[in-house]
């Protein structure tokens, strides 16, 4: 027999449900403030300048102001990649592989997570074609972009800065939560690629196979590094993707992550790339498909 409600355990239940509602309401309320505040930001024209205080103040308040950001529901500046034409092209990209390259020991690997974006629509392609078995690995330093190459110092238009795309791993996890991706499905390794992108790191993972590859680290070394980590996980083919393979004129330049392409495939002889344009999903993105060679000089599928 279920027990009577009394009439503290009633009061109870109101005041929760009333806590809740207030709570709602303040939510709704300070986010119509933050959005009537960006509106002013724009009518006086200093969304540069508001950029330029965000990147100077300590990475724990910028941490904190971006998980606040996930909270609300306002993404303006957090949103890096577009989410409308991504998953189109990670779907593809995982049905150019076919499924023999789902497989235990399988991965996607991404080089450069910030808050999760791609991430989350690399999760919402697995579902798409039935990959729900590719795990989902993403690195980065946690700690915002690494100091620049003494060429890069040099660039006259180089805008990137050491610092700059600062996001902790909770708020990743909660912008990921907030996408929908379930707890556990990503994996994320923290560290600066020089010193977490190792033999040991491979091996404790588990990584037997790089399926699909996405590089967003801007930077010639990092890109480099994360290259060298994956060469030995593409058995046979993979698709890589860069993200910011032209930002800013990079590429027309010979920086950043063309030039470390460049320069990992002029060090690995064995392995050919073939751009395909029918992957690009952004003006600044470069996809290819790169296969090992057989012994006798042809690409492994050739």
């Amino acid at each position: 027999m279920v027990p009577p409600v009394t009439g503290g355990v009633a009061r109870g239940v109101a005041r929760t449900s009333t806590l809740i509602s207030c709570a709602s309401m303040l939510a709704t309320s300070v986010r119509r403030v933050a959005l009537l505040g960006l509106r002013v930001v724009d009518l006086f024209h200093l969304r540069h300048a508001l950029r330029w205080t965000f990147r100077r103040l300590p990475q724990r308040v910028r941490g904190r102001l971006g998980l606040a950001q996930v909270r609300l529901g306002l993404m303006e500046g957090l949103i890096k990649v577009p989410e409308d034409r991504l998953p189109r092209s990670l779907e593809a990209a995982l049905r150019l592989m076919g499924p023999a390259a789902f497989g235990p020991g399988a991965a996607y690997l991404e080089f450069g997570v910030y808050v999760g974006t791609s991430m989350a629509c690399m999760y919402d392609a697995t579902d798409a074609v039935g990959a729900n078995a590719l795990r989902l690995i993403g690195f980065d330093s946690f700690e915002g972009m690494p100091a620049r190459s003494e060429d890069e110092e040099r660039d006259p238009v180089w805008t990137w800065q050491p610092g700059q795309l600062y996001a902790d791993m909770r708020l990743t996890r909660a912008n990921l939560k907030r996408l929908g991706v379930p707890d556990g499905r990503v994996e994320l390794v923290p560290g600066w690629f020089d010193e977490s992108l190792t033999d040991e790191t491979r091996s404790r993972l588990g990584i037997e196979r790089a399926s699909v590859i996405m590089m967003d680290c801007v930077l010639e070394a990092s890109t480099l590094t994360a290259l060298e980590f994956c060469a030995p996980l593409i058995l046979d083919r993979a698709v890589v993707f860069f993200d910011d393979w032209g930002a800013g004129g990079l590429d027309e330049r010979g920086l950043g992550e063309k030039r470390a392409f460049d320069r990992w495939l002029a060090a690995h002889p064995e392995m050919t790339a073939a751009a395909r344009p029918d992957l690009v999903y952004g003006k600044d993105s470069e996809a290819f498909l790169v296969e090992r060679r057989e012994p006798g000089g042809r690409a492994a599928t050739g």
